[in-house]
């Protein structure tokens, strides 16, 4: 399965349930469900040819379709040092100077992750997989940053990690530079946990410009063989002002 190339998913089919969907994550591999029918056809049409050529295996599965569920390891991963998530500077002063938001941890995971789901398309965040999440979130393994102001939630993260590897996985904002602040955040509260990579799975314009760069697979699956105990975040209600104090090394 390690040999899939980039564009194409490492596997179809298997199934959606919290133990499946942690040992892809502990694996490497993400789920990206089809939401309709519609997708799963869009799924045929790009993906038969790989199935074919054995490029992608075919799991057991319960689902009439395997083609319903897709996962997915891409090579070269794009990854951030712990530490290196970018810290603009605007926003550093920002952070010190003018907001006053709150954050917390998991203390409205189900909300933080309906709000990342809601409007976003292509609707990878389905019914079965958000209720896989919650399950990892209660578990332990999942975690949610929230930011507050006032009483109002503004904006959120999502993220799971397993030993060296913490997954920065969604997020949310509904003020400017929340989403931003959630993952500051994430990342702070996870100091001394022993995580050595931010793992953002899609490279895209806007991973690199919160610092991603590209690691070799294989690369990445040795961090993951590293550790396979579940990450803490710190918890605790905390003023986003102690953010703007952050800098990115070197």
């Amino acid at each position: 399965m390690d040999s899939a190339p980039a564009d194409v998913p490492i596997a179809i089919g298997g199934q959606l349930d919290p133990a499946t969907v942690l040992g892809g994550y502990r694996h490497g591999a993400f789920p990206m469900p089809a939401a309709t029918a519609a997708d799963v056809e869009v799924n045929h049409a790009l993906y038969e040819e790989s199935v074919e050529s054995g490029r992608t295996v075919v799991l057991d599965s319960p689902l009439p379709d395997p083609y319903a569920l897709v996962w997915w390891s891409p090579d070269p991963r794009p990854v951030i040092p712990y530490g290196g998530l970018t810290k603009a500077r605007s926003l550093m002063k920002l952070l010190r100077n003018r907001l006053r938001w709150t954050t917390t941890t998991n203390q409205d995971f189900a909300r933080v992750l309906a709000e990342c789901r809601r409007d976003r398309l292509p609707e990878w965040l389905t019914t079965e997989l958000c209720a896989c999440m919650i399950e990892l979130n209660r578990q332990g393994w999942a975690h949610s940053v929230e930011v507050w102001e006032d009483d109002e939630l503004v904006g959120g993260a999502i993220g799971i990690g397993t030993g060296e590897v913490f997954v920065l996985d969604t997020c949310f904002h509904r003020r400017s530079n929340a989403s931003k602040v959630a993952l500051l955040d994430m990342e702070h509260r996870l100091a001394g946990a022993g995580v050595t990579l931010l793992d953002v799975e899609w490279d895209s314009e806007r991973s690199r410009r919160l610092g991603a760069g590209p690691l070799p697979r294989h690369e990445f699956l040795a961090a993951l063989a590293r550790g396979s105990d579940p990450v803490r975040l710190a918890d605790g209600v905390e003023p986003v002002r102690r953010l703007g104090y952050l800098r990115t090394p070197g």
